[in-house]
């Protein structure tokens, strides 16, 4: 006779539910890296950045509206609106060394005082795509089109927030998704749909380099000191560039996912990318090391769809991250 040996069902059941689950959990990134500190704002923002100085923090609700907090405790200090037209709302802000706030919305843009707690000039341009404010809150650097003509041109402008005058125009063969501006004004930064990016001297007005990619432009950036520009096409990895030389100083590890969001650190000897698959890293730019990697936590461990690491910001010993769903986190970095 042949026995047959028999199983105990019930424990096999739950141990491949055990196994079920964990596989499910780590999966859904459920068991991110250990942060320092999360904090969770709302999940339905537009857009939402951070301060140089990684004191504050603006999230622009879908509503319409943007509400100016405190990194550090989450305070609540101001909350504006552009206007109530019906699907308005900011795309796009940045901040002054001096507390200003610059929004965006598609048609206009205002610069908002965080002394005064009120808006102090608001004016209209067409299709804006990005904006970066000058340190002294002076100028914006605007990605938009100019509509004028019979056919539309695509370029950034220099504008004068005071007056509303445009004191450069810099112009692309086709839409401008990223800009920068160097924290000494020296230099501003432009990466294109038509695979350029552009360094352009603002003392001159003149173009001083292009640096041509494969694919679209996703993200540029410029060191405070102006020392380096950072370039990400999508599939191309991230290009380091001296602004003097003009010449590659190197490509950091090639990564498939689109860089959302880039940082220098103030020494300008790292930089900080964070990318559309959740995922940050911090680079050393002389080696072109890996010197931290995080994973940020999800709002919900069974969310299938990842989330954009849209801002970045060093401050004293942490980099700080906050993701399209509205999770902020402080991570402690390495030391060297």
């Amino acid at each position: 006779m042949v026995k047959i040996k028999t199983c105990n069902m019930s424990s096999f059941s739950k141990t491949s539910a055990f196994i079920v689950i964990v596989c499910f959990l780590l999966l859904s990134g459920c068991f991110p890296d250990k942060a320092s500190k999360t904090r969770e704002h709302t999940e339905n923002a537009i857009s939402i950045s951070l301060s140089q100085d990684a004191q504050y923090l603006l999230i622009a609700h879908s509503q319409g509206y943007v509400e100016l907090r405190t990194t550090d405790t989450d305070q609540l200090i101001a909350k504006w609106q552009h206007d109530e037209t019906p699907g308005s709302g900011v795309i796009a802000s940045d901040f002054s060394a001096n507390g200003l706030v610059v929004t965006a919305e598609q048609g206009n843009l205002a610069l908002y005082s965080i002394k005064d707690k009120k808006i102090l000039y608001f004016w209209s341009l067409d299709d804006i795509r990005d904006i970066k404010l000058s340190s002294d809150g002076e100028f914006a650097l605007v990605s938009s089109r100019d509509k004028s003509g019979q056919y539309p041109l695509y370029r950034i402008v220099y504008f004068h927030l005071r007056t509303g005058g445009i004191k450069y125009a810099f112009y692309h063969d086709d839409i401008v998704s990223s800009v920068a501006l160097s924290e000494d004004g020296r230099y501003a930064l432009s990466g294109s749909d038509d695979t350029k990016a552009r360094l352009w001297d603002l003392q001159t007005g003149e173009l001083k380099y292009t640096w041509p990619h494969v694919s679209k432009i996703s993200k540029v950036q410029l060191s405070a000191d102006g020392r380096y520009a950072m370039t990400s096409a999508a599939g191309e990895g991230i290009y380091i560039w001296d602004t003097e030389s003009g010449k590659k100083i190197r490509r950091l590890n090639k990564i498939r996912a689109t860089v959302a969001a880039a940082m220098f650190s103030e020494d300008s000897k790292t930089i900080a990318t964070g990318y559309s698959r959740e995922e940050l890293i911090l680079w050393d730019i002389k080696t072109g090391a890996k010197l931290m990697s995080r994973k940020p936590a999800r709002r919900y461990f069974w969310q299938s769809s990842l989330a954009n690491i849209t801002t970045l910001a060093f401050s004293d010993d942490y980099l700080i991250s906050v993701t399209s769903r509205g999770i902020m986190q402080f991570w402690k970095l390495p030391t060297h």
